[in-house]
């Protein structure tokens, strides 16, 4: 092509038609113009094409993370639902049941769980894109939900441990007065050690103290599932955001 171009030229200038061939020059310039200029154009898209991808790839991941969280929040929600659930039948006895004695009282008690559950959210997505850079590629929209998302996220940990240490500091009575929690089932077979330890002397301040455990559980757990049913509602609005703008092939 090249030395198509150059015979052209040598031609014209050898038949002396300077006009000719200042206007194939020019043509020829523009030519070369109009090259580069596809050449950048196609470049363009390409990079375009890559950005899109990598925008598509990261809306699934998303996705992913977000599906990840509602199921976590449903089955939490669901245990502390029952958890509370099991918390009001016990309170109730107190009026549906004639006669309480202490002990009866302790063994409902005692059958409650006091250990609390831990929150992990799926932000590796998130993070990624806000580490990289790469949250510019996110329409505005949705990049502010999902930072708002993950800061409520963060608040909702930080309010369940602060729960936590008001709960962990009232437990931490039960091990002198109890020692560990399967002991008296333990006793149970050992007349003379039950009799020995006599564990039942210490059930008023046993009971006191499981009292005071889930009353510190069931604030932060009743706390924890409204935070849990407004993250909810705010991935779901995030998902039809992300579905509007994911192409599907």
């Amino acid at each position: 092509m090249i030395k198509f171009f150059r015979h052209i030229r040598k031609s014209l200038i050898e038949q002396n038609q300077m006009g000719k061939y200042l206007k194939y020059a020019i043509g020829e310039i523009l030519l070369v113009v109009v090259g580069i200029l596809i050449a950048l154009q196609i470049n363009n898209w390409n990079e375009r094409s890559k950005l899109e991808a990598k925008t598509q790839e990261y809306y699934v991941q998303l996705l992913e993370d977000l599906n990840k969280d509602v199921i976590f929040a449903d089955q939490t929600i669901n245990k502390f639902e029952n958890y509370l659930k099991d918390l009001e039948g016990y309170e109730n006895s107190y009026y549906s049941e004639e006669t309480l004695t202490p002990l009866d009282v302790y063994e409902k008690i005692a059958k409650l769980p006091v250990l609390s559950t831990s929150f992990t959210f799926n932000s590796s997505t998130i993070e990624s894109l806000q580490n990289s850079g790469d949250i510019s590629l996110i329409p505005s929209e949705i990049r502010n939900r999902l930072i708002d998302l993950k800061r409520q996220q963060e608040l909702t940990i930080k309010k369940a441990n602060y729960t936590d240490e008001g709960k962990n500091g009232i437990i931490q009575r039960l091990n002198p007065l109890l020692g560990s929690t399967t002991l008296p089932k333990r006793l149970a077979h050992q007349p003379e050690m039950k009799e020995f330890f006599n564990i039942d002397r210490n059930l008023k301040e046993l009971i006191l103290v499981y009292e005071g455990v889930h009353r510190w559980k069931s604030i932060s757990e009743e706390t924890s599932m409204v935070s849990f049913r407004e993250m909810k509602k705010e991935i779901d609005t995030i998902k039809t955001l992300i579905n509007m703008e994911l192409k599907n092939d």
